[in-house]
């Protein structure tokens, strides 16, 4: 008897286990299982974010379900200077990392997917290895990677050795580059070739928390820029129709700066090159008495050429287009009279002693003054503030701005993006499931959902922790944080800069970079088009030949 009852026991503990492992196996990730709230405008469904702000859905279907799937995704790292945006294993105490995994588990959950991350190094330093990885995987052809997730300068080397997939090709795409997780001009600055036989190979945005680390926009410090531009501001106010957002109260500098910045945000005029030259221009102090231009000085701007470079591409300039008859081109904007221009504005300030750079004060980081609290505005990244601006005494209260307008005639604000930043491609060797179409599609159904949860989960957590301002950020600064992630400009030529120096990354050619070292050297542009232009005009015929 005790040994039947010891049978009966077992068996039913042989069951219970079962049924675990077939509920585990089979757990449906729906939508619903998601704490959030919706509600539904004119058709379009909307959730809320983090800090309770409503933000738009996607159209993915309520059902879809990818039967627990592994979905394996190669990524890389860089330097202690790029922060997290792929792992974390656990919610922590920590916002960006909490992020990260909210919006993994969220990804997971509708998808009914497990994601497996893979880490390679593959910044500058390491970008050959990275793509090597790429090339022995497929070349192997053990389907290891489904998604790789790239440094955005190494997407040119795995588009020329034919490793990623033209997402322009897969039926049923879930992709919906409408979305506002995607950039507005995504279509034409990435996609190669135009009409019908236009292909996409890669896409970013949201989905890539180093994207919105790494958007160029202008800081500035409120105290100095207040203090020298009282008057400037009074008189502004004073024969300015003031934007809705402005109210009576608000007639200091910064708040001049904001009511461009907004008009601008509309079509309307707004915040350009002319105006941050103006503001930035006869603002150097010798505050020291020492008779040498150092540290201890003020400037009106502080910034290196890399980030200047930002001017260019805010101006609605290009460095390599799409092409009708050789698929891309070196962009005629290149040798247009608007680059020359843009250079001629550029070159007094840049040329002065209210312009800081690592040359004028010794090869010490070049964004120090304003650190310090000894500069009224930088050209730098949005990471700024985390790395450099929260907590630090010397600045009391920052403010931020797009990247300046060429001019007035000008609708869009456009903002670049630094190359340390994340591509996302799907590897032509995945993983096909039985069904390649299926699983590509799948894949596709992966992004969009990895970039809408993105938009509501990661970038809301960024741009909050950049205005964690000494008092409490403003409407004004959520507002330009938000103008300045909705107008991200992709350059085909920043992305394939190596293609462009012939392969060798020691030697890159950085256009835009040309662009900004001659306005602060007083270089002639003839001169640096002559020696530059043909050459990038042959790597590139090198590179659309060799595209698979």
């Amino acid at each position: 008897m005790k040994n039947f009852v010891r049978v009966i026991c077992l068996l039913l503990v042989c069951v219970f286990c079962l049924t675990a492992i077939i509920a585990c196996n089979g757990k449906k990730r729906k939508r619903g299982t998601l704490d959030r709230e919706f509600q539904e405008i004119d058709g379009v469904l909307y959730a809320k974010d983090e800090w309770g702000t409503w933000r738009e859905y996607d159209s993915l279907p309520d059902d879809m379900d990818y039967d627990g799937d592994t979905v394996k995704v190669l990524y890389w790292t860089g330097s202690e200077s790029v922060s997290p945006e792929f792992v974390q294993e656990e919610l922590v105490d920590d916002d960006r990392l909490a992020s990260i995994y909210k919006r993994n588990e969220a990804v997971q959950d509708r998808m009914n997917i497990e994601l497996y991350m893979v880490a390679e190094p593959g910044d500058t330093d390491s970008m050959e290895t990275f793509v090597k990885r790429v090339e022995d995987a497929k070349k192997a052809g053990t389907n290891e990677y489904d998604i790789v997730a790239a440094y955005s300068r190494s997407q040119g080397a795995l588009l020329t050795k034919g490793l990623i997939q033209n997402l322009n090709a897969i039926e049923d795409s879930h992709l919906d580059l409408s979305k506002p997780w995607w950039p507005p001009r995504i279509n034409d600055n990435l996609e190669i070739g135009k009409g019908d036989n236009a292909k996409l190979y890669y896409v970013s945005g949201d989905m890539a928390m180093t994207a919105i680390d790494n958007l160029h926009c202008v800081y500035f410090n409120k105290d100095l820029v207040d203090q020298k531009y009282a008057q400037k501001a009074k008189d502004y106010f004073a024969n300015t129709t003031r934007h809705a957002k402005i109210d009576a109260e608000n007639s200091t500098a910064t708040y001049m700066l904001y009511d461009m910045a907004y008009k601008g945000g509309e079509g309307k005029g707004g915040w350009t090159i002319d105006d941050l030259i103006e503001l930035s221009s006869n603002a150097y102090l010798d505050k020291n008495s020492s008779g040498v231009v150092d540290m201890a000085d003020q400037f009106g701007l502080c910034s290196i050429g890399y980030c200047m470079a930002a001017l260019y591409g805010g101006s609605n300039l290009r460095m390599v287009e799409q092409d009708v008859n050789s698929t891309l081109k070196v962009s005629d904007d290149w040798t247009s009279n608007r680059t020359v221009e843009l250079i001629n504005k550029l070159t007094p300030l840049m040329r002065s002693n209210s312009y800081c750079d690592n040359d004028k004060i010794g090869g010490t980081f070049y964004a120090m003054p304003f650190i310090n609290g000894n500069a009224l505005f930088t050209v730098y990244y949005l990471r700024m503030a985390v790395d450099y601006l929260i907590g630090n005494p010397a600045i009391e209260d920052y403010g931020i701005l797009p990247i300046p307008k060429y001019n007035d005639a000008q609708l869009n604000y456009y903002t670049v993006i630094g190359n340390e930043f994340s591509i996302f491609s799907i590897f032509i060797d995945c993983d096909d499931r039985g069904d390649r179409q299926g699983a590509l599609s799948m894949l596709t159904a992966v992004l969009e959902c990895w970039a809408s949860e993105a938009f509501r989960q990661t970038t809301p957590v960024v741009f909050e922790m950049n205005m964690q301002l000494k008092s409490s950020p403003t409407q004004a600064e959520t507002d330009m944080c938000e103008l300045i992630r909705a107008n991200i400009q992709f350059d085909m030529g920043r992305i394939m800069d190596t293609a462009l120096s012939g392969g060798s990354i020691q030697n890159t050619i950085n256009m835009d970079s040309l662009m900004a070292s001659a306005a602060r050297n007083g270089t002639s542009w003839t001169t640096v088009t002559k020696a530059n232009l043909d050459l990038m005009k042959g790597h590139l015929a090198d590179f659309v030949s060799g595209l698979k």
